[in-house]
């Protein structure tokens, strides 16, 4: 269902934001959302909707405009890869009190041209699922601290995001899987220390690819091997190689023994030598 409604049913008070920017080109433009949704949307361009639809068109002239999504109930985005609609897409701004829901499996999948994710820490407490989320968001040159503290699995959540050169402590205690969660990220230098010191129940393939093919210094491959160490689980998969990752014979100590460690506990471990 979907219907025009006038200037004054605009933004009830209390309705959480999601805004994005698009550049389109002169043509559609489709809004996507899954599951049960009830929303306003202001098209940036003095239409305004209520809408219940999970795609929901607008047609644009060419140019720049800023979309804003209302909703008191949860609003799940959905953009899956739909390239017509997704690379339209240079920014994405979350706002105090947005209900997500507990879901964002290829939520912004294929925003190939975003370079702006913004998002209010909270927004994403309930999250179970960032599989995917952010995979293929090659624009995106920096991504800030959310609330992950319930996710359990993070597969691919920024695989392919190969504008990233640093990335945050995020919560990990509730996860389980991270494969290919940064998997060609080949700009990708730094990461944190300390990050996998606690999770949930590693799945066997928990890490298999995590970090193929990125930038990773040598001190950050000691901050991983010596997290994964600290966690205690075992016969685990863990991929560190491919791209320019720092090779086994530049690691510290503190790393190659992190990875004797691992390799007794049944670690399978691939590395660039």
């Amino acid at each position: 269902m979907t219907w025009i409604i006038t200037s004054d049913q605009v933004n009830p008070p209390g309705d959480a934001a999601i805004t994005y920017g698009i550049t389109n080109a002169g043509g559609d433009f489709n809004l996507r959302s899954a599951g049960a949704v009830d929303y306003e949307i202001e098209w940036g361009d003095g239409a305004v909707e209520n809408s219940t639809l999970n795609t929901l068109p607008h047609t644009y002239t060419a140019g720049d405009y800023t979309l804003g999504v209302y909703s008191d109930s949860v609003y799940r985005p959905f953009f899956n890869n739909v390239t017509a609609d997704a690379s339209q897409i240079t920014s994405v701004t979350i706002g105090p009190g947005a209900d997500l829901g507990t879901n964002l499996t290829n939520t912004w999948f294929g925003l190939s041209n975003m370079t702006s994710f913004v998002c209010s820490f909270d927004a994403t407490s309930l999250v179970t699922s960032f599989s995917f989320t952010w995979f293929n968001c090659s624009s995106l040159a920096s991504f800030q601290l959310i609330d992950t503290s319930s996710g359990t699995d993070f597969s691919g959540a920024w695989l392919n995001c190969d504008s990233l050169t640093n990335f945050p402590l995020i919560a990990t205690s509730s996860g389980t899987n991270f494969s290919f969660t940064w998997r060609d990220c080949s700009s990708l230098t730094s990461f944190p220390a300390n990050m996998f010191d606690t999770t949930g129940t590693l799945v066997s393939g928990a890490f298999d690819r995590t970090w193929f093919g990125c930038a990773l210094t040598a001190q950050s491959i000691e901050n991983i091997l010596v997290s994964l160490d600290t966690n205690g689980a075992s016969s685990i998969t863990l991929g560190i190689d491919g791209g320019t990752n720092a090779a086994k014979t530049t690691w510290s100590t503190a790393a190659v023994t992190a990875y004797d460690n691992l390799i007794v506990k049944g670690w399978t471990i691939t590395f660039n030598a």
